[in-house]
């Protein structure tokens, strides 16, 4: 009888030990989403005042090479492109990049053009978040109030497609309330 009055006493002292681990984890877990979220806003808010693109992005080989445009006006077919940005069910916003006559091409990134192959870049409020070589990229939270989301197509080597002499771009507005 002793016995199982002493199982029963250390499994009351385990429960408290597994309760407040759970509490620890939980804590962390909150932490770590609640900084995630901030680093996120405040990336999204705007470069800092002084700092040019290239500085914010980490040098400036890729904004060197971005300024180069191809002209797509002689291409056999013109791409196209179109976005729309969905809100995700589970946290953040999915960006649906549609074209037409247009291949995303992640193995020749940086390599020789190919007449209608590349990848596409991804900004939100003029802040480069990132390349995309797929019809579908997440975009994590966006501050509250209006956001624009804007896509550029660009050729492997990384210069801006253009038709007609503008660039091919789509941009998709926003609106993120409380």
């Amino acid at each position: 009888m002793n016995e199982g009055r002493s199982e029963t006493a250390q499994t009351d002292k385990e429960q408290p030990r597994s309760q407040s681990g759970s509490l620890l984890v939980t804590f962390i877990g909150g932490a770590l989403l609640g900084a995630s979220a901030m680093w996120t806003g405040l990336e999204l808010q705007g470069k800092p005042q002084g700092m040019s693109m290239s500085a914010q992005q980490g040098g400036m080989a890729h904004e060197t090479k971005a300024a180069n445009i191809v002209a797509v006006d002689d291409w056999a077919a013109r791409p196209t492109l179109d976005t729309a940005v969905y809100r995700d069910p589970g946290a953040g916003w999915n960006l649906n990049v549609i074209t037409t006559n247009f291949t995303f091409d992640a193995q020749s990134a940086g390599l020789e053009n190919v007449e209608g192959h590349g990848h596409a870049h991804v900004y939100v409020n003029g802040v480069k978040l990132g390349r995309v070589y797929g019809a579908w990229h997440h975009i994590g939270a966006l501050p509250l109030g209006e956001n624009e989301v804007t896509v550029s197509l660009y050729a492997n080597d990384h210069s801006a497609l253009a038709s007609d002499g503008v660039k091919i771009t789509s941009t998709s507005t926003v609106i993120v309330e409380q």
